[in-house]
């Protein structure tokens, strides 16, 4: 039995024919792989990392900092590029991975120059990738443990403000966590239960902004148990927050009428 022809002779036209040639050179073109970046001396080779760096071309960056460490180990700029790695990450928000970074700069290059800004951002990359204050808060605590031992290593450190103010983000989230607890038993009508938490992040967390809402709530509850006097300080002590002023009056004259 005589094949059948292919191509024109298989019922094609010379369009179809042109199409399908054009598209299979296309996907061949596809598998061809880009020719690599010529390998530089390792100072050019970093400063084409950092160019990259500063004009957010991040995936770029990783690549260059990454050929720094590679091909040139050796050289006076692999911490540099190291720490450049870790802040390059830290920019794209893959906090997960920039730890990882920050902690072999600080592991494997003690004598480095980096070493107290790498601390710095370790610690501040835990508090960025952990969850929300109704999820776990386990890396919420390291991170605190972290920033905490970075104010005792570094006492003077030009991030010392920052830091301050990372441990008190963090220690808000804690207590977060606990206010919503205590909230939740005040729905439950179970005053006690959320008596504890209210009274816990009052003496835990008193400089958070989660401390003022618990002592309201927790005012309310000693009221309900004609703990009248222990209900007025509380409220007396958010006389002076502007956004509970108005509130905890009306609440303290209530009291008062009633003596």
């Amino acid at each position: 039995m005589e094949k059948k022809a292919v191509g024109l002779d298989a019922g094609l036209s010379g369009k179809e024919v042109i199409v399908i040639l054009f598209t299979v050179s296309i996907l061949l073109a596809g598998c061809v792989s880009r020719p690599e970046l010529a390998q530089l001396p390792a100072e050019e080779e970093f400063q084409r990392a950092q160019g990259y760096f500063e004009n957010r071309q991040y995936d770029r960056a990783v690549q260059g900092f990454e050929r720094v460490i590679f091909y040139h180990p050796s050289s006076e700029f692999v911490d540099d590029a190291q720490f450049w790695l870790a802040r390059t990450y830290f920019a794209k928000k893959d906090y997960a991975q920039a730890v990882i970074e920050f902690e072999y700069l600080i592991k494997n290059f003690s004598a480095s120059s980096f070493i107290e800004e790498a601390n710095f951002y370790r610690a501040q990359s835990y508090i960025n990738k952990a969850p929300g204050w109704d999820r776990d808060q386990t890396e919420t605590n390291e991170a605190i443990n972290y920033l905490d031992e970075f104010l005792t290593r570094y006492p003077n450190s030009k991030f010392t403000n920052d830091v301050k103010n990372l441990i008190l983000s963090a220690r808000n989230r804690l207590a977060r966590k606990e206010l919503e607890s205590g909230k939740l038993y005040l729905k439950l009508k179970e005053p006690d239960a959320a008596a504890k938490y209210f009274l816990f992040i009052v003496e835990t967390y008193p400089e958070t902004e989660a401390a003022v809402e618990a002592k309201y709530h927790l005012a309310g509850i000693y009221r309900q148990q004609h703990r009248t006097e222990e209900a007025i300080v509380l409220y007396r002590e958010l006389l002076d927050k502007a956004e509970w002023k108005t509130r905890v009056g009306k609440k303290i004259r209530e009291i008062e009428n009633k003596k």
